[in-house]
């Protein structure tokens, strides 16, 4: 009689338990991909190349499966189908609260007319087997970009966006280790950005440039202050500092063709680079630097970066 009770019990609340008002197995059982961000370059031109990158967030309770991401230009801020299509990327597996971005090199359709437009993206319904519970974030709209008549490179904005990158994936290669994230520094930016220029317009690649200026001597000139005082008692003087010169469109040992207009593939060789280097990746990953400058330059055959660190 006993187990009797127990059994009718257990039935009861499993009943009240349906019928809470307001509760859905739909919600608990989705993933909610929604658009969050987009970027793109400026610029281009028929025919032209064109970068772009797309971020989702997973809102739902459940790891969402294959959903494509298509990216537009629209001459309204209404984004459709039935824009100019610039290409798309996949987003698989993206766990619940967490976010994820894909970047696209396409390129601007030849038929398009020369003016200015909305870059915007559109979530596709993909493989999924379960619902998307909320469709009002699945189109997204971002700045605007001129279409010239001739296309010509957006060569500073490149020349930053790969700065950017280079900062995310030097902070992913310390956060997999549990080190604290690097911040980035204007001032020590102003003195990174010089080296790199400087090394693309004297054509020479070195940590210590034509004038015997290392990178404590350039620190100085531009008055950083370099003494740091560390948490076991001890201090040191200087910044730290890596470089990297890489090809672009050439067949580069170990990364196949690098493109001129891909900041992501070319901020990944960068880091990567680094990180393939003893003293490069020591640099990079030592727990006593907080903060860092990043400066990228380009003389027409190659990308020159510069790490500072503090």
């Amino acid at each position: 009689m006993k187990n009797f009770r127990i059994i009718i019990f257990y039935l009861l609340i499993s009943c009240f338990f349906i019928i809470i008002p307001g509760f859905s197995f739909a919600d608990e059982q989705s993933a909610d991909l929604g658009l969050t961000k987009i970027e793109v370059q400026p610029f281009s031109a028929p025919g032209g190349p064109f970068y772009s990158s797309v971020e989702v967030v997973n809102y739902g309770h459940i790891i969402s499966m294959s959903r494509s991401v298509q990216l537009y230009l629209s001459p309204d801020e209404e984004i459709t189908s039935a824009d100019y299509e610039i290409g798309s990327v996949e987003f698989s597996f993206i766990r619940p609260g967490e976010s994820a971005h894909r970047e696209l090199l396409g390129s601007i359709p030849e038929h398009i007319s020369p003016g200015t437009y909305y870059a915007g993206a559109i979530l596709g319904k993909g493989f999924s087997l379960t619902p998307d519970p909320n469709s009002g974030n699945d189109v997204i709209t971002g700045g605007t970009v001129t279409i010239n008549r001739t296309y010509s490179r957006p060569q500073e904005w490149l020349n930053d966006k790969i700065a950017d990158l280079i900062l995310d994936l030097s902070n992913d290669e310390r956060t997999i280790r549990s080190l604290g994230l690097l911040k980035r520094d204007k001032a020590l930016d102003v003195i990174a950005l010089e080296h790199s220029r400087d090394m693309a317009a004297r054509n020479f690649f070195d940590h210590t440039n034509p004038d015997g200026e290392d990178p404590a001597d350039r620190a100085d000139r531009h008055h950083y202050r370099q003494l740091k005082n560390l948490k076991d008692g001890t201090s040191f003087y200087g910044i730290g500092e890596n470089i990297v010169k890489i090809p672009v469109e050439k067949n580069v040992y170990g990364f196949g063709e690098i493109m001129n207009d891909d900041p992501d593939e070319i901020a990944r060789v960068a880091v990567e680079s680094f990180m393939d280097s003893p003293p490069h990746k020591e640099a990079l990953l030592l727990p006593a630097h907080e903060k860092i400058g990043i400066g990228v330059a380009f003389d027409g055959e190659y990308y020159y970066a510069t790490q500072n660190f503090f």
